[in-house]
């Protein structure tokens, strides 16, 4: 909730603060500050109180005032003077008295601690530096609220009090607000009267802003909460294989005034025993506008697990909570390929393929061997036959690199076909494209070296791999420089090869440098980079 407790009238304001490093190790050790601002005092003097103990000593300690921000440039420095103890062990004191009016709010104290090794030890902390704000002659209607009727009238005064023996006095236009819904200003004389609507726990409050504290007032109210009920099945069904991933649909409820109505935004949890899910696996879920949710967790690992699982909501504070149970979980053995990966995509036209993963039977001490797995492809994408097989001695990775030749695209997937003890399993699909292979069969950047300002004349030829390898025209390509003493490659020209595959450019000698063509991927070729060639610019 977006609230914080007003300050107390008579308490002060003490921060025990964090190390923050300084620029140098120093000898300091068990340095300790406190920030102590007495709000309603009417000297409103901060008193800053340190303890250090240093083996060479401690030789100075001094304050930064920095408003608001740690980086802010320091509007004031206090310098400390030892209260008590040696400079090797003891306590330094200093006083500041802030400008209210010209500095509200946060100020952030950056202590330095200097000791006779020439180190400075840092000390970070602040104080906030605002008037006592109070809402009183509070009241609040209706008494009693449920979800359906949830709206609070709160009615009161916002005042602040400047120092202990001042009276409290009016805040005129100071902004009220609450959890839920519009907030209102405050009148002449500090009163206001505003509504909070769907919060079982209404307050009004003041944020703090300027010279002025934050402030809030709790309602006073009972809550008649609504009943819920839950209903929901778990899937895919009761007896599962290790690692499979279990949903859970349903839908909650609560009793109405007048029927069940679905709830919103509520959250649902799963009840799942550890040794029947996957660690980190279970998540919460919350319903959507109709009370219907969906939730899932991981099956655990260990074959022969039993447990029930339940789904349950907790009380809100307009609803109480309730549960159903999703029935036995069983857990079996399982199969699973991982990893698996056809490749290299795109494929070039006529090469090998490669196709590798990870056959696992869980658990591992079901002491599975001789287990075949069949590499497969398909041209639609729905039947499929076999490419190669292989047989593992036991769970383990495996890599397919038959010689036969692909050409054409094809979708690749491997299958374990299972035994007595284990259940069938297929890898992921894995789509291969294949593509004519492309390569540069000559190219050259020319003359070597060229005098500056003359014509450095790029050219090659391009080949591609079809059933019978030729030139390839036509081709777009483009050429790239990269200036000597640099990594960047800038595109000079895009040009195309003619009928023979060749392309040639000419280009001013202006610099060093690096000289490449570029044929870019294509729907139906692989793409190909030509050697470097540097010419020297002379």
């Amino acid at each position: 909730m977006r609230r914080s407790s007003a300050l107390l009238a008579t308490a002060a304001l003490t921060s025990s603060l964090l190390l923050v490093p300084g620029t140098a190790q120093a000898d300091a050790t068990g340095v300790t500050l406190t920030v102590a601002f007495d709000n309603l005092a009417k000297d409103r003097v901060v008193k800053l109180t340190l303890g250090a103990k240093s083996a060479s000593g401690v030789t100075k300690v001094r304050a930064n005032m920095r408003y608001q921000t740690p980086d802010a440039e320091p509007y004031a420095t206090v310098e400390f003077t030892r209260r008590s103890g040696t400079d090797n062990d003891g306590v330094w004191g200093a006083e500041f008295r802030p400008d209210i009016a010209a500095r509200p709010g946060l100020t952030r104290v950056e202590v330095l601690v200097g000791t006779a090794d020439g180190a400075t030890y840092t000390r970070g902390g602040g104080f906030d530096d605002c008037y006592a704000t109070t809402i009183t002659d509070f009241s609040n209607a209706p008494g009693v609220i449920d979800i359906e009727h949830s709206d609070v009238t709160m009615r009161g005064r916002v005042t602040v009090q400047k120092y202990r023996e001042a009276a409290p006095e009016p805040v005129p236009g100071a902004e009220v607000r609450t959890g839920t819904g519009p907030g209102t200003t405050a009148g002449e004389d500090g009163s206001f009267t505003l509504t909070s609507s769907g919060d079982a726990a209404p307050a009004a409050s003041v944020r703090r802003e300027g010279p002025l504290c934050g402030t809030f007032r709790a309602a006073s109210v009972t809550v008649d909460k609504q009943a819920t009920v839950v209903t929901a099945q778990m899937s895919p069904s009761s007896t599962v294989s290790p690692g499979t991933v279990m949903t859970v649909y349903g839908r909650v409820l609560r009793q109405g005034s007048a029927r069940p109505e679905p709830v919103a935004g509520l959250e649902v949890r799963l009840d799942v025993p550890a040794d029947l899910h996957e660690p980190g696996s279970v998540k919460t879920t919350q319903t959507f506008a109709d009370g219907t949710f969906r939730a899932a967790f991981t099956a655990g690992r260990e074959v022969g697990k039993s447990g029930a699982v339940t789904a349950r909501v907790a009380g809100t504070g307009f609803l109480t909570g309730s549960q159903v149970g999703l029935g036995t979980l069983n857990i079996r053995n399982h199969s699973e390929i991982t990893g698996f990966n056809a490749f290299p995509e795109p494929h070039a036209y006529r090469d090998p393929i490669v196709a590798d993963g990870r056959l696992d039977v869980r658990p591992g001490e079901t002491d599975a061997t001789d287990l075949p797995v069949y590499l497969e492809y398909s041209l639609d994408g729905r039947t499929w036959k076999v490419w190669a097989t292989q047989t593992l001695a036991r769970p383990m990775y495996f890599s397919f690199n038959d010689p036969k030749l692909v050409t054409k695209d094809a979708y690749w997937r491997v299958r374990y076909p299972g035994s007595i003890l284990t259940m069938p399993t297929v890898s992921n699909v894995d789509f291969v494209d294949v593509k004519y292979r492309t390569e540069w069969y000559i190219f050259n950047a020319s003359p070597e070296p060229v005098k500056k300002g003359g014509t450095i004349t790029v050219k090659g030829q391009l080949f591609r791999f079809r059933d019978v390898a030729g030139p390839a025209p036509n081709a777009p390509v483009y050429v790239y420089f990269r200036r000597a003493g640099t990594s960047k490659w800038i595109q000079m020209a895009a040009t195309k090869t003619n009928v023979y595959g060749w392309f040639s450019k000419a280009f001013k000698a202006s610099a060093d440098g690096t000289w490449k063509a570029v044929y870019k991927e294509s729907a139906g070729y692989i793409g190909s980079t030509s050697p470097a060639d540097t010419v020297d610019v002379r």
